[in-house]
């Protein structure tokens, strides 16, 4: 989507705002105590293990759910793909994370709370919303929660650069008060966890770690730590966990054909082990460790290292020993013929581009004081098929799911 065709998104729905045409949005954030007291008495059904703590299942997904009159193909079935994730997908989860669900010009943020409120999703947390004097529309973030969401706190990174200048891209943060099994939500929680959602620059094209975009994306990391190295000292007690959600757009499979000879297209699991060099350089900006400034080209200067060093291990790399695909996966015929795994929302250019860009990651946080433990228990891609529709999955992107478990220590 170029720059002017999403400017002339932006002027077509001036007069709409500005002569409240479309559905007013409900506030960006919302806690328990501001609920009503019929909906405090939501009923749902997270899963607890034999301790009677909770194994908490959380999904990252870009949603791909763009303003009004943006399209890649023929449609982007925004409303049947809504509907469907309404229906099909939000229900299997308790705390859901959500990218490109953006507000700006479109009632789908108001249904899908509305929805999700229905379903036990009491508390969310979102992108601010943003006007068209604002020259931006929102960040397109969306967290939802079960659990009582007891601080929110969001970030807007520097703006990017392109398409990219557009939405406010940021950070959304939740801290989520976690109770055992038969604990009314108004009682003191059993621990909590901190969730952090995410987009950051996108690049469009081949993309080389010495090119403007990369740079910029760096640096929104960059300030993606900062952030977390003012909020996790004000929310987080010693040893509760920290999840990293969202599309990084950082591709960290290097792209190098194992056995080109006998064998040659990409494949997903023998194809995916080495890690970029930005996806290397993403996590240590992130850790807080910083980079060889020269790997972003001889003139740079910029570093990225942080003042504290927090530690975060990438789940699925490490789960599975490779970087799944997320983004423009291929399939294989009988003939040894290769085709695009999804043609009706991704662009032509981005078919079959074999990226890994979302993700989850963990910081391990060992034992809490009152001795409860969290652990990933498990972290996967989820693809998020929808068979006998118009569309073949739910949006461009996979999810990406996982569960976190807590116990009290022996």
């Amino acid at each position: 989507m170029s720059f002017v065709s999403i400017l002339i998104v932006l002027v077509s729905v001036y007069f709409a705002y500005s002569f409240n045409i479309i559905n007013q949005q409900p506030p960006d954030s919302v806690t328990f105590a501001s609920l009503p007291e019929h909906q405090k008495q939501l009923t749902f059904q997270p899963m607890f293990n034999a301790e009677g703590l909770p194994e908490l299942r959380i999904l990252t997904q870009n949603m791909f759910m763009r303003p009004p009159l943006i399209k890649n193909n023929k449609s982007d079935w925004k409303d049947a793909r809504l509907d469907y994730f309404i229906e099909s997908i939000l229900p299997n989860y308790d705390i859901v994370c959500l990218q490109e669900m953006f507000e700006f010009a479109s009632s789908r943020r108001s249904r899908l709370f509305a929805a999700a409120q229905k379903m036990g999703f009491g508390y969310y947390a979102a992108s601010e919303r943003q006007f068209p004097w604002n020259l931006a529309i929102d960040g397109g973030l969306v967290i939802l929660s079960r659990f009582p969401v007891v601080a929110t706190e969001s970030l807007v990174y520097t703006r990017g650069t392109g398409p990219d200048w557009i939405p406010k891209k940021g950070v959304v943060y939740t801290k989520i008060a976690v109770h055992a099994k038969d604990v009314a939500l108004t009682e003191p929680p059993s621990t909590h966890v901190h969730v952090f959602t995410t987009h950051t620059q996108a690049s469009y094209g081949e993309v080389v770690i010495t090119q403007p975009d990369v740079k910029i994306r760096l640096a929104q990391l960059h300030e993606f730590h900062g952030f977390l190295e003012s909020v996790l000292p004000k929310h987080r007690a010693a040893g509760e966990p920290v999840v990293l959600t969202g599309d990084f757009n950082v591709d960290s499979r290097d792209h190098v054909l194992s056995d080109p000879t006998k064998i040659p297209y990409e494949r997903d699991v023998e194809d995916g082990i080495k890690t970029s060099d930005e996806g290397a350089a993403m996590m240590l900006v992130l850790d807080g460790h910083g980079i060889d400034p020269k790997i972003l080209g001889p003139d740079n200067t910029d570093s990225f290292k942080g003042k504290t060093i927090i530690g975060f291990h990438d789940t699925l790399y490490e789960r599975l020993g490779y970087h799944p695909v997320t983004f423009g996966n291929i399939v294989v015929d009988d003939q040894g013929q290769v085709h695009p795994r999804e043609t009706v929302l991704t662009t032509q250019q981005d078919n079959m581009v074999m990226h890994s860009i979302d993700y989850v990651l963990w910081h391990n946080p060992g034992e809490q004081a009152n001795g409860v433990v969290a652990a990933l228990k498990d972290v996967g891609v989820t693809p998020n098929f929808t068979p006998d529709q118009q569309f073949s999955q739910i949006s461009d992107h996979y999810g990406v799911s996982a569960l976190v478990e807590f116990t009290h220590s022996k």
